[in-house]
């Protein structure tokens, strides 16, 4: 998942709300992703060591 939402954002090249990045993860996989992975993906990821996500406001994010 953390593949498919870096995937996401480096692709748009541009920062995305939360509901934007799962939409077009559910596009990249061909499937359905649950809404929770996504927001746990960001969420994990903009803290602690691997601070791959930079939140810019309330859902809205970009790569470091």
């Amino acid at each position: 998942m953390l593949e498919t939402v870096t995937l996401v954002l480096e692709a748009a090249g541009r920062p995305m709300r939360a509901s934007e990045i799962h939409t077009a993860a559910n596009a990249l996989v061909g499937g359905l992703i649950r809404w929770s992975s996504v927001k746990g993906v960001l969420s994990a990821h903009t803290l602690g060591g691997d601070r791959r996500f930079k939140p810019l406001r309330r859902g809205v994010y970009d790569l470091r």
